[in-house]
């Protein structure tokens, strides 16, 4: 795991606005969207199935979005001259809801894998997160993590997988604030995370004895083989969404807004410049 894991913690509108100034409302009748007759599922509105999972996505109201991705959003909202609607829902619900055309797109560290890409158009990379693993001991193998009793919760990228190399001791839980629950009672000997996500929940849950590892690369687990990269995914029959996010993107990128953001989060800009895009 001889990644540059240093790096990545730092501390442990309208046409004519400029990315990241704050653009008009909805409201606003001169509002000029970014891309011309964009289509959403509800016209004026940007529809977002969400889940709470820090730094990545928070909300505390049905038209808020924060976080790494949540603030890409409101900005392409804002751009778009679209108000947001926020759909909360367990994590499992998240991709099936914009497959199954009930949202626009979701967030919440959403990883471009082959399987999702089956399912849903998968935008340009925005955050590259690493699999890692969250133990006492610090363990970067995964013959190393078999020995162990791993939680994680169930909207974990790849735990078809996991569940081939770890067997029985694999425990999956509803969602990643429940394994720290078992983590901070000792039910559990650890879990598996990305590299980012993983220091905010022990961070959350107040637990201070744990190590955050990239795990080597391993072919039994392909998410260790190259650094996972989240997206927005959009459905398949709105390409033009997925495009104009994507060009959104690259626009917040080259203009500094997305180092920004990363900053905002007390972490280093190079976790919003991931390398080309790849798909676990």
């Amino acid at each position: 795991a001889a990644v540059a894991v240093s790096a990545l913690l730092i501390l442990s509108g309208c046409s004519n606005t400029p990315p990241g100034a704050e653009g008009p409302s909805k409201s606003d009748e001169k509002c000029t969207p970014r891309d011309a007759g964009l289509k959403t599922l509800t016209e004026g509105t940007l529809t977002v199935a969400q889940y709470e999972y820090p730094p990545f996505s928070m909300s505390d109201g049905p038209s808020n979005l924060t976080g790494l991705e949540g603030d890409v959003l409101t900005q392409f909202a804002e751009a778009e001259c679209l108000t947001l609607t926020v759909n909360k829902g367990d994590s499992a619900a998240m991709i099936t809801s914009v497959a199954t055309g009930r949202a626009d797109t979701t967030l919440g560290s959403w990883y471009r894998t082959k399987e999702r890409a089956e399912k849903v158009r998968l935008s340009a990379p925005l955050v590259i997160s690493p699999f890692s693993s969250v133990t006492k001991e610090g363990v970067s193998t995964v013959d190393e993590l078999a020995k162990l009793k791993i939680g994680v919760g169930q909207g974990l990228v790849g735990v078809e997988k996991l569940k081939e190399v770890l067997g029985d001791n694999l425990k999956i839980y509803q969602n990643d604030d429940a394994t720290y629950d078992d983590i901070k009672a000792g039910r559990i000997d650890g879990t598996v995370q990305g590299f980012i996500a993983a220091h905010t929940y022990l961070d959350k849950h107040g637990i201070t004895d744990f190590k955050v590892t990239v795990l080597d690369p391993d072919d039994r687990l392909p998410a260790t083989l190259d650094p996972g990269q989240t997206n927005f995914p959009v459905n398949k029959d709105n390409d033009a969404l997925g495009e104009a996010i994507d060009s959104f993107i690259s626009e917040l990128r080259e203009s500094g807004e997305l180092d920004k953001i990363a900053e905002k989060y007390k972490l280093d800009p190079s976790v919003m410049h991931p390398a080309a895009p790849n798909l676990l």
